[in-house]
């Protein structure tokens, strides 16, 4: 569909917007309560494990973390996006997403992702055989 000029024109409802900016906030809370729940599994498996496997499965979800900050990062940009839309973009409203945007790159992933991702700090048991008992 083309407006005058041959510009291209997109037309939704406020309503809409709104909705699918509240849906793009809840899945930031999603994604973040699913590193934990990723975290504390890692962390019950990890217990179990010591050596070179512990500390790449470790490694491994280590980089989901901080993989899931990015995604949170351009959905906060989305979600802000959209609820800029609404009435059109100003010329403000493109300021605040360019600041955002700097926000985005000056964020500490490595911070974040340490915050949603916490290494596990209890002492593995000593591997113990049946036989010991005999």
């Amino acid at each position: 569909m083309s407006g005058a000029g041959g510009q291209p024109r997109l037309r939704a409802q406020a309503e809409r917007l709104t909705d699918l900016a509240d849906d793009l906030d809840g899945m930031q809370d999603s994604l973040d309560k699913q590193v934990r729940r990723m975290d504390a599994i890692v962390d019950r498996i990890e217990a179990g494990w010591q050596g070179p496997a512990a500390r790449a499965y470790r490694d491994l979800h280590r980089g989901a973390a901080e993989d899931a900050v990015r995604i949170r990062m351009v959905i906060q940009a989305l979600e802000q996006a959209v609820r800029l839309s609404r009435d059109g973009f100003s010329e403000q409203d493109l300021d605040i997403m360019a600041q955002l945007q700097k926000v985005q790159v000056e964020t500490d992933v490595e911070r974040e992702a340490d915050a949603l991702s916490t290494p596990n700090t209890e002492v593995p048991a000593v591997p113990r055989s049946t036989l010991s008992d005999l």
